[in-house]
């Protein structure tokens, strides 16, 4: 198994008893001002026998830390409610009811439903840090109108969601002053969270009658600071930024050097320490507002002999390692792809290819679809990110990349390593084929499609066969129906030579998934019911997906039918998103209309402006990336710009241009180091790569599952550890490496997937 520098085991200072808001992906704010979490994405609409360098414990750089102290007395959090408000508190029910208002000076917790769980009733509280080895106190006021029992927490904010302290009290009409002291035994944490459970306690029914629970002078105090540690912070920027997996000998290669200073640079070969090539930098500087940093490119294109190299500076600094050569990416592509495969879901993983993510069937019982009794079979199919939710229209953007990097990119591999090795068909499709069976299995007998199987909740970190709550198919949508429709179609295409039986299921269900995409278009779009708050993918706009759907049907069958229903969204005067993610699929329908029959003239002016549009942004960028006009960083953004590296090359097979092919590059390299905090941002590769990601196996082995690429960059700060420690960076540079920072460091199959299509496209397959 590869060697992984590991999460760091945490020592407990009390019980291991969870929390349990649990959750991964992004934050939905409620009317009440609740924050639950849920997976969503930032759409980018427009307003290998020389192997790949892979992190190792002896090579992976660690975070420094940043001088943020605590003195005696300081008071952290002093909450007396006097100001009529709730003061940063928010509310988290599961299976519970509550509500929270302040009453008279009192933070009033009025319980309607008590629940099963410890914590199906739990109010919490963000924005203070806790530092190793600090002694603090702790004290509350509380009192209820019935004798209960309720659990005080502070706790981490993410990962097993543990107690660093805690205690379980009773409390009765009387005003209880609650006080505990303790020391800060684990690493200082910079977004822990204290929150009270007031769910079923040990002793009680779980029925009990409607009743008040009043808190105040909520105060933590740090009452002895002589031993307090320093908050483990992000890493320092490198100085030079390269790929840090490499270049193949005939590819574009500049690095990025932050600063003013340097005059030349050479490039050194590691294994003689000579140099091999040097240059002068640009005189002046150039200022790149999304990093905020003022850069000089460093362009060694001319360097081509195959051999492990770095970059050095004539003021001393030196950049990460590298290769070059033309089978330095066997490992990484193969890793990137393996990630599907270790995201099924319904099957045991086997160890001889998963290693120690290898685990049992999971989720093999029968989905109840919600608000009915009925019960269907939705076992397999990938898990989406880093919790085990199925989504038909993240699914469906994952497999269009992989068809896409079949048909494009002639990738007809079948030796990848997947169980389906060997069979005769490409492991690419064996893949597709995987989620293809599950979203089969999701479509109702009227010809819609569920849009997606979960529980009700987030799992706790757990291993995916753990999470054995009952799986509930969500309501139909147009967006899965439509998106449904377009992979079924091109699956009829795509499959016919390797197995003709499949392929004429794939056109029929996708034809009566159209007739009801077609009937319904006045539906509204997809929310999640009020008890279920797993990932929601909303998404109320659904013309791109139909016509995804219209094109995809007229290449499978040439009936004119399909095309006239493309024409008429295209010449229509309907809002259409054109984009390559999950809720805007207009691209998709445009490329494949064109690549098709040559598609209208509207259709090609949409989606060669996009193209044009997008070269004049990577060229005025620092990094050589995309960067949205705003200049921001939206939450998955990595998969933003592996989405236009994909577009980029799309756009070179329907008119070739080798700009398109280097701007394409570009991205790559951004994904594998070239940026602004100098990450390598696929788990398992470079000099600098992502420890701690927010994905539940790889949180409870400790250890990073290789291939993922992680979401990047998100410069609105959507998660409370990305809150405290990024704010007042530059937008690029608002990343974190920690499990807690879903907003930054979570996965998703469809951030893969068009890696894997960018990787291919440019010949990193071996």
């Amino acid at each position: 198994m590869r060697k992984m520098k590991k999460v760091a085991v945490l020592c407990l200072t009390a019980a291991m008893t969870m929390s349990l808001l649990a959750g991964c992906g992004g934050t939905k704010k409620n009317a009440d001002g609740e924050t639950t979490e849920v997976t969503t994405e930032a759409e980018s609409t427009e307003e290998e026998e020389t192997t790949t360098e892979k992190a190792t414990e002896e090579e992976t750089e660690e975070p420094t830390t940043e001088a943020l102290g605590v003195s005696d007395g300081d008071k952290v959090i002093n909450i007396n409610f006097d100001d009529k408000d709730t003061d940063g508190f928010h509310t988290y029910t599961n299976g519970g009811n509550e509500e929270m208002t302040n009453e008279d000076g009192e933070l009033h917790i009025n319980i309607k439903k008590t629940g099963s769980a410890d914590y199906a009733n739990q109010i919490y509280y963000d924005g203070f840090r806790l530092y190793q080895g600090c002694v603090y106190e702790y004290s509350f006021d509380v009192r209820c109108d019935i004798e209960r029992t309720i659990e005080w927490r502070l706790q981490i904010n993410g990962g097993d969601y543990h107690a660093y302290t805690s205690d379980v009290i009773t409390i009765g009409p009387e005003t209880q002053h609650i006080t505990a002291q303790f020391t800060m035994e684990e690493d200082s944490d910079p977004a822990p969270r204290l929150c009270f459970n007031m769910g079923k306690q040990e002793g009680m029914t779980g029925d009990e009658a409607e009743h008040n629970i009043y808190f105040d002078n909520i105060l933590l105090e740090a009452v002895d600071a002589s031993g307090a540690q320093q908050v483990e912070a992000t890493p320092d920027p490198m100085a030079i930024n390269v790929n840090q997996v490499g270049y193949l000998t005939g590819d574009s290669k500049v690095a990025t050097v932050i600063g003013k200073n340097a005059k030349s640079f050479e490039v050194i070969d590691v294994t003689s320490n000579k140099s091999v090539y040097s240059a002068d930098l640009p005189e002046e500087a150039t200022y790149d507002p999304p990093s905020e940093m003022f850069c000089k490119q460093a362009d060694f294109s001319s360097v081509k002999d195959a051999g492990t190299y770095k970059i050095k500076t004539d003021d001393g600094e030196e950049s990460a390692e590298f290769k070059i050569g033309d089978d330095i990416y066997g490992d990484l592509y193969k890793d990137v792809v393996l990630m599907l495969y270790n995201q099924r879901c319904g099957v045991e993983l086997d160890s001889s290819i998963a290693g120690e993510f290898a685990h049992p069937a999971c989720h093999t019982g029968e989905a109840v679809v919600y608000g009915t009794d009925k019960k269907i079979d939705v076992t397999g199919g990938w898990h989406d990110a880093g919790d085990y939710g199925r989504y038909v229209v993240s699914g469906a953007k994952t497999v269009q990349d992989l068809f896409m990097t079949y048909e494009d990119n002639e990738y007809k591999a079948d030796d990848i390593g997947i169980p389906e090795s060997g069979n005769g068909v490409p492991d690419i499709l064996d893949e597709a084929r995987y989620e293809l069976d599950w979203m089969l299995k999701m479509q109702d007998d009227n010809g819609g499609v569920y849009h997606k199987v979960t529980c009700d909740v987030f799992p706790e970190t757990v291993m995916p066969e753990k999470e054995t709550a009952q799986l509930i198919a969500c309501p139909i949508s147009n967006t899965a129906t439509g998106d449904f429709t377009a992979v079924m179609a091109k699956a009829s295409v795509l499959y016919k030579e390797y197995d003709a039986d499949f392929a004429a299921k794939c056109l029929e269900a996708s034809k009566k998934a159209y007739e009801y995409l077609s009937g319904n278009m006045d539906a509204h779009g997809f929310s999640n019911p009020d008890d279920i708050v797993t990932g929601e993918y909303p998404d109320t706009i659904f013309r791109d997906e139909a016509i995804w759907a219209a094109v995809e049907l007229y290449a499978a069958t040439g009936d004119d039918f399909y095309k006239k229903a493309v024409d008429a969204i295209i010449e229509g005067d309907d809002i259409v998103n054109y984009g390559l993610g999950w809720a805007d699929v207009g691209y998709y329908a445009l490329y494949d209309y064109i690549k098709y029959d040559g598609g209208s003239a509207k259709a090609n002016e949409l989606f060669f402006n996009e193209v044009d549009k997008t070269v004049e942004q990577i060229k005025d960028n620092g990094f050589g990336v995309w960067v949205s006009p705003t200049k921001t960083f939206a939450w998955g953004s990595n998969m933003n710009i592996a989405n236009k590296g994909m577009l980029l090359l799309m756009a070179n097979k329907l008119k070739p241009d080798a700009d398109y092919v280097k701007y394409a590059s570009y991205q790559r390299d951004y994904l594998l180091g070239r940026n602004a905090v100098g990450y390598c941002y696929v788990t398992g590769f470079g000099t600098r790569t992502p420890l701690h990601p927010h994905h539940r196996p790889s949180q409870v082995l400790d250890v990073a599952m290789p291939g993922m690429l992680v979401g990047g960059a998100d410069s609105n700060l959507e998660d409370p550890y990305a809150k405290a420690v990024l704010l007042g960076k530059a937008p690029e540079s608002r990343y974190a490496d920690n499990a807690q920072s879903f907003s930054c460091n979570e996965i998703t199959i469809y951030w893969n997937s068009p890696l894997i299509y960018l990787l291919s496209g440019l010949g990193n397959t071996k």
